[in-house]
């Protein structure tokens, strides 16, 4: 009677370890199809699976202010602006007062290249210089407690920074902030239009899909007006439909008070020309931005010019 029980319990042992390697995907012998596997068709003995895990960014704990000695400042009106990062922090708080008063701005060029992965601004700041932010490829986690899309604001949205150019009807009109890469208007050169060139299938294809879906579905389809150019009559070419786009002669010196207010930024902090979408004072060459500011005519479409990115923001 033992034995026979002892036979049962071996069995039993047995059936209940053969279910839990099914249910694990199999003893590593077989074809390397079921889930868990790593590695394919193990030759070997039995293998422990490695569950699939979503791929989700960490959520990182709120840190604490940082000391007002990691800045550099100095009184405006109406508050405090930082002018420098001087930390040595990669995650950064901003305070929302110093010495008592409320820091209500960050300076142009404030963190420039100063290696921070993340920075978390108080609801106190309303005014964000130019190029505030640039030279930190790392800086992934923006946490801005100013939220409020307003001309002229600066936002982060797709992991860049955009500048709001406009507000309508609930939709943000943004521009890049900086230079964000250099690419030709057109590949070979020759004659060519905003409909037809590669930047705009660029804009239009990889750099589009380089967002989120989620995000994908906020940048609105836009209809895009393609005049000729102002001074010499070059074809503009047919009006398009994009959800990116380059800005127009008019749009550029609608959009900024003057010729300041157009410089961009690449990431080593040269100010770069970058190329508008109209059409320069022949039929292969773009218009574009100096790095002074002021509109050029004559860029050739085949040569490598800063690109600024600009697209309709739904809410």
């Amino acid at each position: 009677m033992k034995k026979l029980l002892t036979l049962l319990l071996i069995a039993t042992i047995a059936l209940s370890l053969t279910m839990t390697l099914a249910a694990c995907g199999g003893d590593g012998g077989g074809n390397g199809q079921g889930s868990g596997n790593s590695g394919g068709n193990n030759q070997g003995g039995s293998t422990t699976p490695t569950p699939s895990l979503p791929s989700v960014a960490p959520i990182l704990p709120i840190i604490d202010e940082n000391p007002v000695s990691d800045f550099e400042y100095e009184a405006v009106s109406g508050g405090v602006e930082i002018t420098k990062y001087i930390g040595a922090s990669i995650r950064v708080r901003i305070p929302g007062k110093i010495e008592g008063i409320s820091v209500t701005s960050i300076g142009d060029k404030a963190f420039f290249q100063t290696g921070i992965m993340e920075i978390i601004i108080p609801d106190t700041v309303t005014n964000i210089g130019r190029s505030a932010f640039s030279g930190n490829e790392a800086l992934t986690n923006v946490i801005m407690g100013n939220s409020t899309i307003s001309t002229g604001n600066l936002i982060h949205f797709g992991g860049i920074f955009w500048r709001v150019l406009d507000v309508q009807d609930g939709k943000a009109f943004i521009i890049s902030e900086d230079i964000l890469e250099t690419r030709p208007y057109h590949s070979p050169g020759g004659d060519i239009t905003w409909e037809h060139s590669t930047l705009r299938a660029y804009l239009n294809s990889e750099f589009l899909s380089s967002f989120s879906q989620a995000d994908q579905a906020r940048i609105s389809e836009t209809t895009v007006i393609n005049k000729k150019n102002p001074t010499y009559d070059t074809p503009g070419g047919n009006n398009t439909v994009d959800k990116i786009f380059l800005l127009s002669i008019d749009e550029a010196r609608t959009y900024f008070a003057n010729d300041s207010a157009r410089i961009a930024y690449d990431s080593d902090g040269e100010a770069v020309w970058w190329w508008l979408r109209s059409p320069g004072d022949g039929s292969g060459r773009a218009a574009h931005v100096r790095g002074d500011g002021n509109l050029g005519l004559s860029g050739g479409v085949g040569n490598g010019s800063g690109v600024r990115p600009a697209l309709w923001l739904n809410p």
